[in-house]
């Protein structure tokens, strides 16, 4: 096992390329990347240094936004750790994964030229993403209908979860999952105010948690999730997005949307203890199936102010290169 230590493009290309199982790469500056970084290897980890936020800038392939050489980070390894870094400008996928039990953690995905952070293809199974936040990406060679903040579509494998991380102000929707048939869990996830085109250019469907697409199966498992703001191309908080999979939400939240949950196209849907309000239009659920109503103004008032606190520290901190981390909302009682 060896660590390395890294300041310049050159020397992360190559020890990137050279490491092997058990090696440690520290990155100590922020750098200008020449080209995409292909993470191969396995069982190797990736981080910032301590007391430095890396910012890894790809404008110099901020043009190629079609086949993979416009990704920034491109994992096809597995089991490796990438953590503590911001990755901006790509013209593709900021990060892109499509090996197995990768974690990525405590970073920051930002104007990149389509998702943020997405994982795809069959071999991406059990992949882990912590307390990240993906935000103002948008794909403008294609008007702003395919940059989400996360995506786990595209026939991604089993296993994919997602915990404690947050999707803002992306052209298209917060999270998506088209064409994707596998399970996917989302724990403590936060997404709001996406699809403007006054912040991102385009605006593509501007959704908040879009959970499937027409004739995808898949289970989908929600904990904790927040869905609000969802008001400019988009109207929906949680949608279905015609998908047909098992479909499981445990104290989400919507509020401030049009349209807090369309997920009336589900297989089977089982909602327990969720909660919407200030949402304009009704929701489209499944015969039998209903959420809490908050009509309390002070109660919304309260959630609302908590939860806008927390997200606008949220985009501070993106804006000023702090990662955030993991946070606490005291908002379910």
């Amino acid at each position: 096992m060896s660590t390395y230590n890294v300041t310049t493009y050159s020397d992360l290309k190559s020890k990137v390329a050279a490491a092997v199982s058990g090696d440690t790469i520290y990155i100590g500056a922020s750098i200008t990347c020449t080209a995409q970084i292909v993470l191969s290897g396995s069982g190797i980890t990736l981080t910032a240094k301590s007391g430095v936020t890396p910012v890894l800038d790809f404008s110099a392939i901020s043009s190629i936004n079609s086949g993979s050489a416009g990704i920034g980070i491109y994992v096809t390894g597995s089991n490796n750790t990438i953590s503590g870094l911001i990755v901006q400008k790509a013209g593709d996928n900021g990060l892109k994964i499509e090996g197995a039990s990768n974690t990525v953690q405590n970073c920051i995905f930002r104007y990149n030229g389509d998702t943020g952070l997405q994982i795809s293809k069959s071999t991406a199974k059990n992949n882990t993403i912590k307390y990240c936040d993906s935000y103002r990406n948008c794909d403008s060679a294609t008007s702003g209908g395919n940059a989400d903040g996360f995506a786990c579509k595209l026939s991604a494998g089993i296993g994919n979860q997602f915990i404690g991380c947050r999707a803002f102000q992306n052209s298209d929707d917060g999270w998506d999952s088209y064409d994707m048939n596998n399970d996917v869990t989302y724990t403590d996830c936060i997404t709001w105010h996406n699809g403007d085109s006054s912040i991102t250019a385009y605006a593509g469907n501007g959704n908040g948690f879009k959970l499937g697409s027409k004739g995808a199966t898949g289970k989908r498992t929600m904990t904790r999730c927040i869905a609000w703001d969802t008001k400019y191309s988009g109207k929906k908080g949680f949608d279905q997005n015609n998908g047909v999979g098992v479909v499981t939400l445990t104290n989400c939240l919507s509020f401030d949307n049009v349209i807090g949950y369309q997920l009336d196209a589900a297989t089977s849907l089982t909602m327990t203890s969720c909660r919407e309000f200030n949402c304009t239009s009704s929701d489209s659920l499944p015969s039998g199936v209903s959420v809490t109503k908050i009509t309390d103004t002070t109660k919304q008032a309260s959630i609302r102010s908590a939860v806008k606190t927390a997200c606008n520290k949220i985009l501070s901190n993106c804006e000023n290169n702090i990662i955030t981390g993991a946070i606490t909302l005291d908002i379910w009682s």
